[in-house]
């Protein structure tokens, strides 16, 4: 191969490249990080190097799109630290700070019902998701951190590279770039694609992208949603499993609490709005009185419901599970000054 060729081959791969990024720069997509094993990694690391009035925020979206990290920083004076995952049960990550690690901070802990009082076995895919991220980062490589280092400088200078492990979550992996972009006839229904709806930074703060400013896409995630928690009544459980597996998460986290709170630590219990088909049916499943107030009472801790407070009721989510980001800086504004209020923080 001569130099004519090769440099002919380097100039139309750059001349792809920059136009692929223009193009979807254009398309308002942003340029952020990846969430993936090896960040939610390097912020587990970072706990072990905190202290008594540090904080970690675990839970599920709800969380991770709800608290704000500089609004809820400029309010208490300490930057916590996002540990929350879309989709998983937090019990993996609680159970995880308690029995293998030092910190004796304090734990706000999101419970979104569904994922929460879902069974805390691998075989589940919510505790499966948060067990597999805990298990890379004790079991993670130089190697896979030197991979992490270098993707950074790329991550931040590409849109294109915006991008996750789960195909159905972003829009730029070419599987899902074909389902989107070529609508091919199936002659069975499946699952509803789950459109990328989130970007986030380095410290894992979140915002909300799209569903937040157009009707029309957020209604691309309350599709998914409508599909997701209304599953046939054949798969759902028989009433005396549901109910073994609530006394068995209480139970859990009860254990798990006091084992920290032994050790001089505070866990403080958020339920984050939820609102239309979402709300009906986690309030019909899992009424408060038998789910979350149980875990409040039993375990000793702050609770905050968002039915109880007019500042945490007051927004709509616009894709019924969690809050633009303009409401959730507000939102974390107000929770903070509370729990500052209440001698929680």
């Amino acid at each position: 191969m001569n130099k004519k060729t090769v440099f002919l081959a380097l100039g139309i791969t750059l001349v792809s490249i920059i136009f692929w990024e223009l193009h979807w720069r254009g398309e308002g997509y942003p340029i952020a990080p990846e969430d993936d094993k090896h960040l939610y990694a390097e912020h587990r690391a970072s706990i072990e190097k905190l202290g008594q009035d540090d904080v970690v925020l675990l839970g599920s979206s709800r969380v991770f799109f709800d608290f704000q990290l500089d609004e809820f920083e400029s309010v208490t004076g300490r930057r916590p630290v996002m540990l929350a995952a879309a989709g998983s049960n937090p019990i993996a990550a609680l159970k995880d700070i308690v029995e293998n690690s030092q910190f004796s901070g304090k734990i706000i802990l999101g419970i979104t019902p569904p994922l929460y009082f879902s069974p805390p076995t691998m075989d589940h895919f919510f505790f499966n998701r948060a067990q597999k991220l805990l298990d890379h980062y004790h079991s993670r490589t130089w190697a896979d951190r030197w991979t992490h280092t270098v993707k950074k400088p790329f991550q931040n200078t590409f849109a294109f590279l915006c991008a996750s492990p789960e195909t159905n979550y972003n829009e730029l992996d070419p599987r899902t770039l074909l389902e989107w972009k070529i609508q091919l006839p199936v002659r069975v229904p499946g699952e509803p694609l789950f459109p990328m709806f989130q970007y986030l930074d380095w410290d894992r703060n979140v915002t909300m992208w799209r569903a937040d400013t157009d009707p029309e896409y957020a209604k691309l995630v309350t599709k998914y949603w409508e599909f997701a928690i209304q599953p046939p009544p054949e798969m759902l459980p028989p009433p005396e499993v549901i109910e073994e597996g609530r006394k068995g998460t209480i139970a859990m986290t009860v254990g798990l609490v006091k084992a920290f709170q032994e050790r001089g630590g505070q866990v403080i219990l958020v339920r984050c709005p939820s609102s239309d088909l979402f709300l009906d049916i986690e309030t019909k499943a899992f009424p408060r009185e038998m789910y979350f107030d149980q875990l409040v009472e039993q375990t000793g801790s702050f609770g905050y419901h968002f039915q109880d407070y007019p500042f945490m009721n007051k927004y709509t989510p616009p894709e019924w599970s969690h809050l633009k980001s303009s409401d959730a800086k507000q939102f974390t504004l107000d929770v903070a000054k509370q729990m500052i209020k209440d001698g929680a923080l």
